[in-house]
């Protein structure tokens, strides 16, 4: 039986005493409780290995003076002082397979327990976030349907035909609960595909949207968000499409380029929005955190920048410091997580718990605002599913007894989910602390309105681990289990400082115009995210937000490809080597199959030549970049020595190096991913001589620097003007201009090599 601290509550399941028996309820204690009064932190305790959920455990006690030797090297420190993004909530999404098996299948009062379990704050869990399916996803009950289907071959321009009537049954009353429940929900809602007929492919599955048809598909998301709002449910933010990289025939989905995406949105969703009043924000990009270049590319001009809100991301592919990538690269745009699905791919439930515990930690201390899973609810066997993802987890199972009734059951992702919801209000802000990183201590903090502070710890290790906490002067000690979280809440005002080193990050804070603050978080993991060049004995690194680039004092020339040779270390039969230097960029080389460390492709000059810049371009296949990257020269193809550049890849993967002699030049790929890496067109840059005269635009610009705790050195430049503004870059011994986009950051590093 799994352990709790209040008695069972009797009226939760009236299907069978036994499963009222093994269904636990939360305590109706307030998360901070009383324990403060006394000098006191509550701890609340889940732990797979012992069936231990959410448990109140005995209360630790604050010390002060310095902490016991024998936990000194595993300090967690919290710093309430300082403060980054305002958290929105926690939660799920309602698709259609969640909320038929709930809305339809459990009786009245399990439905009423269940949705207290999952939104009340008092007796529940507190979820605080939905993200709405805009119709058919790949877990609907009965195939594909949209707002405004026809028949094949027709259309409907006017949307004559538009009727949220599918969501009345099931969907919209439980929307309508949960806010009723916790008033504070906020509401995201996103198409996974517009009606067919507004698209080239005149089905929901795949295909891209018609030109014609984006005014029409801006109507639909008006009538949409019109027709919700009246039924009780207004929504808060939309994105324009689910996973816009993704295209499948399998199930509802559709391409939709980021260009595609600046001219749906700037001219055509925005001004729609606008004209009727409606101020729900736009947020551009819904899609994995590998392609960085599709939300900030959103961000690049003044139409954008003012249209779209923010970027709601997916965990599938790439690293969650993505989003800290991004957030530093346009820090006035907040980062929101809008679908992680945890699975039978993680292992039994220690494993879910240990992937729910990884998004909920790291995706806030990542400036994510929202942590969203997917499925509330799905069936025994990971349905109903309508062609999509076999073995997703839901947040809670629904299935049906021996005796035909149903009940419910909450799974790692509502454990998960409950070690922050109920403790993390909306409004709260989080708060700077250190974290060991996976493998080890993991943990993030937290400081609500009302003052109380949550510190959310999970030891991802394989051994138990003893800790301290320290807050300002004062400290406990405590031991977590192999695999178990612990949430620790606590009310007052922190006394004492804080040493900088002891988080191991830099805030570089800046003003804009309106007087609102733009801050910059850097730590040494964020290095292996920017380009980085070896120039005698350090590595010059700077990053480089979508928009902005770094010119020479002198113009560039393409080398010419006379006498260039070609190899890598694996290709697709169809996209040999030659293909990336054929001069015709709709043709491409490509690896043949997933990417892998270690993964190279090699450039024979033919001769020893002089050059200062790569350029990997894959514009035509745009998710296909390296994902990370390591260049080596040799002179006689065999011995490579250090590596002289590294970063990760791009769309359009820009690599500068400090002039360089050879006649072989060599691309490793350094990461994982199941796209194949592919170049359309490479080309390799040297001097010309000729000086270039850039625009000398400063207005705006703010620069501060800072050094982390190992000594790498920033110098940290925001444009807090209207237009774009450039700046001189010392580069070894070249001085190069540096163009930043409006609301973008630069940020250029030194360290020793």
């Amino acid at each position: 039986m799994r352990t709790t601290t209040r008695h069972w509550r009797r009226t939760a399941l009236a299907a069978t005493a036994t499963l009222i028996a093994t269904l636990p309820v939360l305590p109706a204690a307030a998360p901070a409780s009383a324990d403060a009064a006394s000098g006191k932190a509550s701890v609340w305790l889940t732990d797979p290995s012992t069936k231990t959920y959410l448990a109140k455990q005995p209360p630790v006690t604050w010390k002060s003076g310095p902490a016991s030797s024998a936990t000194a090297g595993s300090t967690i420190t919290v710093d309430t002082t300082r403060k980054y993004q305002r958290m929105s909530g926690f939660g799920a999404s309602f698709t259609d397979s969640s909320a038929w098996l709930v809305g339809t299948k459990l009786s009245a009062k399990q439905r009423e327990t269940l949705m207290r379990d999952l939104f009340s704050r008092s007796d529940g869990i507190g979820l605080s976030f939905l993200r709405q399916p805009m119709g058919a996803t790949d877990f609907t009950v009965n195939g594909n349907y949209s707002y405004d289907d026809m028949p094949a071959g027709e259309s409907d321009p006017t949307l004559a035909d538009f009727t949220i009537d599918h969501d009345r049954s099931y969907t919209i009353p439980l929307l309508k609960q949960a806010r009723k429940i916790n008033p504070q929900l906020t509401l995201m809602a996103t198409p996974w595909s517009p009606p067919g007929w507004m698209k080239t492919s005149d089905t929901m599955n795949g295909g891209r949207l018609k030109p014609a048809a984006y005014q029409q598909l801006a109507d639909y998301f008006l009538k949409f968000l019109k027709a919700y709002a009246a039924a009780g449910v207004p929504v808060r933010y939309v994105t324009p499409q689910n996973e816009p990289l993704h295209n499948t025939s399998a199930y509802p989905s559709m391409s939709l380029t980021a260009d595609e995406a600046k001219t749906f949105i700037n001219d055509y969703l925005a001004p729609t929005l606008r004209k009727q009043h409606l101020s729900t924000g736009i947020l551009g990009y819904d899609h994995n955190w590998d392609v960085t270049s599709y939300p900030e590319s959103l961000y690049t001009d003044a139409a954008s920048a003012k249209n779209v809100t923010g970027t709601a991301w997916h965990c599938y592919a790439g690293d969650v410091s993505a989003q800290t990538v991004v957030h530093n690269d346009y820090p006035g745009k907040p980062a929101f997580q809008s679908e992680c699905s945890g699975g039978s791919w993680e292992g039994d439930e220690q494993g879910g718990f240990a992937g729910a515990m990884d998004n909920i930690i790291n995706g806030p201390r990542n400036w994510a605002q929202s942590i969203v899973r997917w499925n509330i609810a799905l069936d025994g066997s990971g349905g109903p599913t309508n062609n999509g993802c076999q073995g997703c987890r839901p947040v809670v199972t629904v299935s049906q007894n021996a005796d035909g009734t149903w009940s419910y059951k909450p799974t790692a992702d509502y454990w998960g989910l409950a070690q922050a919801s109920k403790f993390v209000q909306p409004g709260a802000r989080r708060v700077a602390s250190n974290s060991f990183g996976k493998g080890d201590l993991e943990d993030v903090a937290f400081t609500n309105l009302d003052g109380s502070t949550a510190l959310i710890t999970y030891n991802s290790s394989t051994t138990d681990r003893t800790f301290t906490v320290r807050w300002g002067n004062r400290h406990f000690a405590y031991t977590l289990a192999a695999g178990a979280a612990a949430t620790f809440s606590w009310t007052g005002t922190q006394h004492g400082s804080t040493d900088p080193s002891a988080i191991g990050s830099v805030d570089v804070p800046f003003r804009n115009a309106d007087g609102s603050q733009a801050l910059i978080t850097y730590d040494s993991g964020l290095l292996a995210q920017q380009p980085q060049a070896r120039v005698g004995g350090q590595w010059l690194g700077y990053t480089l937000p979508t928009g902005a680039s770094l010119m020479p004092p002198t113009g560039e020339a393409a080398l010419p490809r006379d006498g260039w040779q070609v190899t890598a270390s694996a290709s697709s039969s169809d996209d040999p080597p030659s293909k990336a230097v054929d001069g015709d960029a709709s043709t491409r080389w490509s690896l043949g199959h997933g990417m892998q460390p270690g993964d190279w492709f090699q450039l024979d000059l033919g001769s020893a030549r002089t050059f200062d810049q790569l350029v990997l371009n894959t514009t035509a296949s745009s998710g296909d970049f390296v994902r990370q990257y390591d260049v080596y020269t040799s002179d006689d193809g065999t011995n490579w020595g250090k590596p002289i550049a590294t970063g990760p890849g791009s769309t359009v993967t820009r690599i500068l190096l400090p002039k360089t002699t050879a006649r072989y030049i060599r691309v490793v790929n350094k990461s994982n991913s199941g796209s194949w890496w592919s170049i359309h067109d490479l080309s390799v840059f040297a001097p010309d001589g000729k000086t270039t005269s850039p625009p000398a635009a400063r207005v705006g610009l703010q620069r501060k620097n800072a050094t982390l705790p190992n000594g790498t050195q920033l110098r940290v430049t925001y444009n807090s003007g209207s237009g774009a503004a450039y700046f001189d870059v010392p580069w070894g011994g070249t001085t190069y201009s540096y163009r930043l986009p409006a609301g973008a950051a630069a940020i250029v590093t030194k360290r020793p090599a």
